[in-house]
Order: C-alpha cells, then structure tokens, then sequence
C-alpha cells in the first residue's frame, strides 16, 4: 500500500468511500472534454473498475484538508522499465500549485522506489494547461498521433509525452 505525505498534501489509495468524489471529477461536464472516454460513468462502473484493478498500477486520492484529486500510475512495466502517468484535480482546485506539487510527490517516489527509468503520459494537443504542467515538471514531447481520438463530433491530436529518470535526478528544480 502506497501513502506518500509532502508539505500540505497526502497522496493515499483509492477506495470504494471515494466512488461519488471520483465520479463529480469524471461526470463534470466541464472536466470530461479532456478524458479519453466519454461520461456518464457510473457507481456501478467504477466499483467494478476498482475491484478488478490490477496490480500493475499506483491509484491514488491526492488531499489537503479534504480530497482534492487523483493521481496515477497505470501499465506499470517493470520488464521495460516503465509507467503511464495520469493527474486530474476536481475543477475547483485547479490553478493552486496542487497538481504541480501533487506530480512531483508521485514521480519523487517512483524514481526512488520502483525500477521505472521512463514515465509516459498521453493529453490532447490543445488542452495547454496540462502540457505546460507537464513541461514544468520536465516531461518533453516525444511524438503527436494525429486524429487518434473521436470527441464531441471531431477527431483530437493526442501528444505522448514523456520524463526519464536520469533527467529528473538531475533536474534543477
């Protein structure tokens, strides 16, 4: 079981208590353009996801004085050494440092404790204020599939992105 605590921020498991929190993130309307899958999502739906996890991922509930978020680590590849990363913050706790700080926490204890040298992400080209989050914490652009995913009536570019461990031991924030 993974508990990580920083300043101000613990980073703890997922669970079943946070099935309706985590479904007004992913039923927000306003929040959901930028998911890969489309809402609603249900209870039900979720539950199932929860207990059929598997264990090749990290999924945890980021608080402050209240749940604020989730943050991930999903298709944990130990043999290639590698893992996607996923951040997503309830609307009204976005603009705050939270999912800087929230990020930095996670990937810190990844590159320390696990055998990842590489962590990946997927975002949609035009969702800028996640892509300048993830250039701050030093992931670079390592490729864009071109009309990859099907949303609201279009096809959306989606970038790959990515941070290796030696780049982040090193870097200089």
């Amino acid at each position: 079981m993974v508990l990580i605590k920083g300043e101000g921020i613990l980073l703890r498991p997922i669970s079943e208590d946070d099935t309706e929190f985590i479904l007004s993130i992913r039923n927000n309307l306003d929040t959901a353009d930028q998911f890969f899958s489309d809402p609603p999502i249900y209870d039900f739906l979720h539950r199932r996801w929860l207990n059929e996890m598997e264990g090749n991922a990290i999924d945890l509930i980021i608080e402050t004085n209240q749940r604020v978020g989730r943050i991930y680590l999903t298709n944990i590849d130990y043999r290639n050494s590698k893992a996607e990363f996923g951040i997503v913050l309830h609307t009204e706790f976005t603009g705050k440092g939270i999912a800087f700080s929230s990020s930095k926490l996670l990937l810190d204890y990844c590159f320390s404790n696990l055998p990842i040298r590489k962590i990946y992400l997927h975002v949609f080209s035009d969702n800028n204020k996640a892509i300048s989050l993830y250039k701050k914490l030093g992931f670079l652009v390592e490729g864009v599939f071109r009309d990859e995913i099907f949303k609201k009536g279009a096809f959306k570019d989606v970038v790959r992105m990515s941070v290796f461990k030696e780049h982040w031991i090193n870097r200089e924030t």
